[in-house]
């Protein structure tokens, strides 16, 4: 049985193949076009607008998993008509989604815009333009919040092929338009050109494809959805999973630019984007057999499940190697060019990578343990994060960048990859003699706190 058609395995394939590749080519604009300075307002504006994400808590995947449930026995009509005996209550989802949505936009811009002007204007920024690029950041990535849950509910009905085919689009738009922002010499008005190119190319989807979606949303029967008895217990664990995340990849570079200055939170920037590249690529050999994995804890196939973990681990730890001895060699190349600056220096640029390797292990360890439809990894990850983030904030008010590498290292290294590997071999072996947890699966890729800037 495929969980997810051959055509649709293509399409998220080529998906992440264009994410990955196109980060590297808005890499190499960045250095390009914009001075030291300018790259860390860059990263930095990025790194706050993307507490879009505490917003959503996880809520978008909820809903994939929740529309997959009303879904069943329904099918799509021509202009995204629903039809079925239980049309109702997956019209009461996207209603009820819409509407919170709403809220959810609402209040990202009215807490952070605020907030991020007062950010920004008590930091040095002689001859920054950031004021415009902010406020127009801000507000579209609060729009584009108005978009998630539709994208949720179709790809829970099961059209990830759609989906999929929408963000590779959106990503090809989104990376066109951040590379000619930086060829024209728009400056820090390329941080916009993703949100934006996020609200055109999926709002053109929905009115052109799926209008009476649009149509549920305003009209659905959303008092049918009890929030807190069918979504939050589902919720929550993914909320804090963001969390982390937000904590484990983006907290770093706004500290720097606020205790340091604009340089060293562009050099931590560029670095840890090179990190979260990696891992992202690294993923995909675990990604793959995510529902091979789920399939064989289903039918007690252990054997299978087995084979598949150690090989997966075992790949996706060799391609993260291999492309960051890639990455170290290629440090030491540029070296000796104005390129160098642009990122740490050798040792701590290492350093992000070994920790970004631990952290892998840990996601790898994470997406196994996941396969059951159980999370325990996420109380570690969720100290494990609080302790980095400390930890971080100090190194970097003492100890600049350094502290905050020796904090990611630490913390990695002594708490969390022993804690998650405790944790994994006791669960694992405890679940194999106990009965399956009927409880819905949980996605894959947000839960492994994958959050980078490869979209920008």
């Amino acid at each position: 049985m495929r969980l997810v058609p051959t055509t649709a395995l293509h399409v998220i394939l080529a998906q992440r193949m264009w994410q990955a590749g196109s980060g590297v080519i808005t890499i190499v604009m960045i250095t390009s076009f914009l001075n030291p300075a300018q790259q860390g307002w860059y990263f930095s504006l990025l790194s706050l607008s993307a507490l879009y994400t505490l917003f959503d808590m996880g809520l978008s995947f909820v809903l994939v998993q929740a529309a997959a449930h009303e879904f069943v026995g329904l099918r799509w009509r021509a202009g995204g008509l629903v039809e079925g005996g239980n049309a109702e209550r997956f019209a009461a989802v996207t209603a009820w989604a819409a509407r919170h949505y709403l809220w959810l936009t609402l209040g990202f811009a009215i807490i952070i815009t605020p907030a991020g002007m007062l950010f920004f204007s008590t930091t040095s920024a002689a001859g920054i333009d950031w004021k415009m690029p902010w406020l127009v950041l801000a507000s579209a990535s609060a729009a584009a919040l108005l978009v998630l849950p539709f994208m949720a509910v179709v790809e829970g009905s099961g059209e990830v092929r759609e989906v999929y085919i929408v963000r590779l689009i959106q990503g090809v738009v989104a990376g066109f338009a951040t590379w000619l922002a930086f060829l024209s010499g728009a400056g820090l008005w390329a941080v916009v050109m993703t949100p934006l190119a996020t609200i055109a190319i999926q709002g053109l989807w929905l009115a052109r494809w799926k209008p009476n979606l649009l149509k549920l949303a305003l009209h659905g029967p959303h008092r049918l959805i009890r929030w807190r008895q069918e979504i939050w217990p589902h919720q929550w664990q993914l909320g804090l999973g963001w969390v982390c995340g937000y904590l484990l990849t983006q907290i770093y570079t706004p500290v720097l630019f606020k205790v340091q200055d604009a340089v060293v939170a562009g050099q931590m920037g560029l670095t840890m984007t090179a990190s979260n590249m990696l891992g992202l690529l690294a993923l995909s050999w675990i990604t793959r057999h995510v529902p091979a994995m789920s399939r064989a804890v289903a039918m007690r196939e252990w054997a299978q499940f087995d084979a598949l973990c150690r090989r997966d681990l075992m790949w996706s730890c060799l391609a993260f190697v291999a492309g960051a001895a890639a990455l170290c060699v290629l440090h030491r190349l540029l070296s000796y060019t104005p390129y160098a600056d642009r990122v740490l220096p050798f040792w701590l640029f290492a350093g992000v990578l070994v920790s970004g390797f631990l952290g892998h292990v840990q996601n790898a360890l994470g997406a196994q343990l996941r396969s059951f439809r159980r999370e325990p990894l996420i109380w570690v990850s969720l100290v494990g994060a609080v302790l980095m983030a400390t930890g971080a904030v100090w190194g970097a008010v003492h100890y600049s960048a350094t502290g905050v590498v020796l904090s990611l290292l630490a913390v990695q290294a002594l708490v969390i990859l022993p804690a998650s590997t405790v944790i994994w071999r006791n669960c694992i072996s405890r679940w194999k003699t106990s009965p399956p947890v009927a409880a819905a699966a949980l996605p894959s890729d947000v839960e492994l706190g994958i959050v980078s800037h490869l979209d920008a």
